[in-house]
């Protein structure tokens, strides 16, 4: 008898010893919230593992997502190595408002919650189907996703999310003679796809993964991470990776058509740009070179630029509506028919450079053909040398000058969110998206 008292008096302590000794580990990742979507949030369990410390023995199982109140928030694991455990590669998502906190534990009785998916993925033609009760996006085999629906809307309305438009010299051996080789072109869906894995659909989203690489321009490849999000925001990261020497032109990140197919009375919308060369050569402002064009709205007292989407708007010289221009916190076409907004936000404000020959080899924007497209674009035209402004800067350069290179090893990488929102109106599309982008440019991760 006393041999079995003393038995579970011993027991007793090693169960509240682990009672006591059990720690958590909390995270918040915090925004200043200003409308009432949810925020989207993905982080890899490489940069969580940081967060966390090697020194906690930490129950990777026993997360948990919560809000303010301690209420558990949905969330899920994209198993991205398929290796069917939790390992540093492997992604994070959930949504939340204004706070969230990851809690980690180092209890090992603890498990994974499990929570309804959200949305559903249907395979249909060699495409996938990514749909909700309010929006249906469509991936083609190529991983690059359009949406097709939203609300009451159905067509080609926001495509081809994160494509890449690419050239630069085929075979140059530029190093060795300074022969740049053959100019070649193509966009994503010239490239040749070396894997596409969508992943299950969770409780707030789906992620979709693809390898592309370019067979003119050996050593250059594209890696899509497209994250779908239930709130009707779709991240893409786009990594360019090297593994090779290979001359860039140019290198931009684009979505095609955004509500122009659908509607062609929509307007485009954004920021007053800080910087555009068209305007310097003029001897003007951004602000006036738009006012003459009768393309600038107040809201809240600060200038925007509003103008039909599908009009060139008589540009100083080219095609393109507007090029060489800052990258601003975000841009967007609006139709009033369908009160919908097809938005692209950057997750940082831009940087952008006083040095013209700085500014213009790096990246800007160009609204052209009906597509955002930023990034690089090494082409240097005539016009450069014709208005005083920009006259000289570029002098007596060519096209070996211009280029970007590239050597093995080196990365590139744009992360865009690609959005859908519903507004009544261009002041209320154009308040959203303000407030928006500040509750994206505005996460932040505190460890406790």
């Amino acid at each position: 008898m006393k041999n079995i008292r003393m038995f579970f008096v011993c027991l007793l302590v090693v169960l509240m010893s682990v009672a006591v000794f059990s720690a958590e580990k909390v995270i918040k990742v915090v925004t200043d919230q200003k409308t009432n979507l949810e925020v989207p949030y993905v982080m890899s369990f490489s940069e969580l593992l940081d967060l966390v410390g090697e020194d906690f023995d930490a129950n990777w199982y026993s997360i948990r997502v919560k809000d303010s109140n301690g209420k558990d928030l949905p969330y899920q694991l994209v198993d991205v190595d398929k290796n069917g455990k939790i390992s540093s590669k492997d992604l994070l998502q959930f949504t939340f408002k204004k706070e969230a906190k990851l809690v980690v534990s180092d209890d090992w009785d603890l498990d994974l919650l499990q929570f309804a998916p959200s949305l559903k993925v249907e395979e249909k033609d060699g495409e996938y189907i990514v749909s909700s009760d309010k929006f249906t996006v469509k991936v083609n085999s190529y991983g690059l996703a359009s949406f097709v629906k939203f609300n009451n809307a159905e067509g080609n309305l926001y495509n081809e999310l994160g494509t890449a438009r690419v050239a630069g010299w085929s075979g140059s051996t530029y190093y060795v003679d300074g022969y740049l080789g053959k100019h070649v072109e193509t966009t994503s869906s010239g490239l040749k796809v070396k894997e596409l894995n969508v992943f299950p659909a969770g409780p707030v989203a789906v992620t979709v993964e693809a390898l592309l690489y370019y067979e003119e321009l050996p050593g250059f490849n594209q890696k899509i991470t497209t994250h779908i999000f239930k709130t009707g925001d779709v991240i893409v990261e786009n990594e360019f990776l090297f593994t090779n020497y290979v001359d860039i032109m140019k290198l931009q990140v684009m979505a095609t058509s955004p509500l122009t197919s659908l509607d062609d009375k929509a307007v485009h919308i954004m920021p007053m740009f800080r910087r555009m060369i068209w305007a310097e050569q003029l001897g003007i402002s951004p602000y006036d070179y738009w006012k003459e064009r009768n393309a600038v709205k107040m809201v809240d007292n600060n200038p925007f630029i509003v103008f039909p989407a599908i009009d060139p708007m008589k540009p100083l010289w080219w095609g393109a509506t507007y090029c060489y221009a800052s990258m601003e916190n975000w841009r967007a076409n609006f139709s009033d028919s369908y009160d919908i907004v097809a938005a692209e936000i950057l997750p940082e404000k831009p940087v952008i450079y006083s040095d013209l020959k700085k500014f213009v080899y790096n990246d800007f924007w160009f609204y052209e053909s009906r597509e955002f497209r930023d990034g690089i674009f090494r082409w240097v035209p005539g016009e450069l040398e014709i208005y005083d402004a920009t006259k000289g800067v570029f002098e007596d350069t060519h096209e070996a000058d211009w280029m970007a290179q590239f050597k093995a090893g080196d990365k590139l990488t744009y992360t865009r969110y690609f959005s859908m929102y519903s507004a009544k109106n261009i002041d209320e599309a154009i308040k959203l998206l303000e407030n928006r982008t500040h509750e994206i440019q505005n996460l932040k991760v505190v460890t406790e």
